[in-house]
């Protein structure tokens, strides 16, 4: 590493700027991703090679001291160019600012051969226990929807232990990944096999009370022990918006496909002289810059309570969820918008704009995505309800 490319001297322009080299090799490679099923192996060296992954790593682990929303604004770059990548490329991010709540016992192993490692996640258990024992836990289980687990060293897998829902870090030697799971229609590139997990010994450093820390922090100091204004705020009212950049990065680079085959058309259609495909420019244009506003407004407004000492509510993580899942629908939206003026060439396997389309239906088959239910706790709170009773159904 150079001196320019010290954590602390790299500027946000210039990790933009890095990430949007990127995108004609990402755009290139985005079919032969799908094909693979995994984000492939020269396209993670080459975003390793440019640091953008250290964005999320804690500063004193060799992260770069930028805001937050920096990982989210470059996932989106990427979503431009190919879903998948920007999707593994937000959660690997997520999952390094995640190890900063962890015991920092954990955190010195996690991050032992430097910032550059990657790790995925399970969250969604078809079977899993997690039974005390001397020293930890022996936990067992089979997950769904592990994103990118093909190139992480650990995986955080969310266990039922007798004390409620807990978190834990595996090595990648204690796991087997079911290689045949992952068939889908979209984002097939993410890789989110299933997991198994076989009896393995995690010890107490390497466990978390509760799924995601939603309403506090821990019960040491993240804030202290890392000086970032992320570790300000629990978990919850920062998590899940690396879920919502893929599809703002796939409606942008809808809008952008559309554009670029539109302009200066002419003959009897007159496409790009119409008000109506005029009009829906616009309106797709509106509903991914508003997306963006809204998720950067949240991660302000979260941080700054933070940083005030100010309580993050179940209100709070109420209105968070439903603008999540609000940015959500907006993506959605502006891709349909596009995906519909595309005609009969975007319905063939080899036109991005039906990718486009696929990637930004699987991004929202997520609990709490759908507006409806993302929506609700926060309905539910201003009729007086404690939005935290409330369990979202399909």
């Amino acid at each position: 590493m150079t001196a320019a490319d010290s954590p602390v001297t790299i500027k946000a322009s210039e990790l933009i700027a890095r990430a949007r080299q990127l995108l004609p090799t990402l755009a290139e490679r985005a079919f032969e991703t799908e094909r693979l099923g995994r984000v492939p192996d020269t396209t993670v060296a080459e975003i390793l090679a440019t640091h953008l992954n250290r964005v999320g790593v804690p500063v004193r682990f060799g992260g770069l001291d930028v805001e937050f929303h920096l990982m989210h604004d470059i996932a989106i770059e990427f979503g431009r160019a190919c879903g998948a990548t920007s999707w593994c490329f937000a959660l690997w991010g997520v999952h390094n600012w995640w190890v900063g709540y962890y015991p920092p016992e954990a955190q010195e192993e996690v991050y032992a051969n430097g910032p550059d490692v990657l790790t995925s996640s399970a969250g969604f258990a078809l079977e899993s226990r997690a039974e005390p024992v001397a020293g930890g836990y022996r936990v067992s289980g089979h997950w769904q929807f592990s994103s990118g687990c093909d190139h992480a060293a650990y995986v955080f897998a969310v266990t039922d232990s007798p004390d409620g829902p807990m978190g834990t870090i595996i090595p990648r030697s204690d796991l087997r990944i079911l290689e045949d799971t992952w068939n889908v229609s979209g984002l097939q590139g993410t890789g989110s096999k299933d997991l198994v997990i076989d009896d393995a010994f995690v010890p107490a450093h390497r466990t978390l009370a509760g799924r995601g820390n939603m309403y506090s922090t821990s019960a040491w100091s993240p804030r202290e022990f890392h000086h970032q204004r992320r570790y300000t705020v629990p978990m919850g009212a920062l998590l899940a918006w690396d879920l919502v950049a893929p599809a703002i990065g796939l409606a942008e680079g809808a809008v952008e496909e559309m554009v670029a085959r539109l302009t200066g058309t002419r003959g009897r259609a007159r496409a790009a002289d119409s008000p109506m495909v005029q009009a829906k420019i616009a309106e797709s244009s509106a509903e991914v810059d508003a997306a963006r506003a809204l998720m950067h407004a949240d991660f302000d407004d979260a941080q700054t309570r933070g940083e005030r000492d100010e309580p993050i509510t179940p209100l709070d993580l109420a209105r968070y969820g439903r603008d999540k899942a609000y940015c959500m629908k907006l993506a959605v939206s502006a891709v349909n918008r596009m995906f519909d003026m595309a005609g009969g060439h975007a319905l063939f396997v080899t036109d991005p704009m039906q990718r486009m389309h696929r990637d930004v239906q699987a991004c929202m088959h997520r609990d709490g995505m759908v507006f409806d239910f993302g929506g609700q706790p926060y309905g539910a709170a201003r009729l007086g309800i404690d939005p935290s009773t409330v369990r979202l159904r399909r």
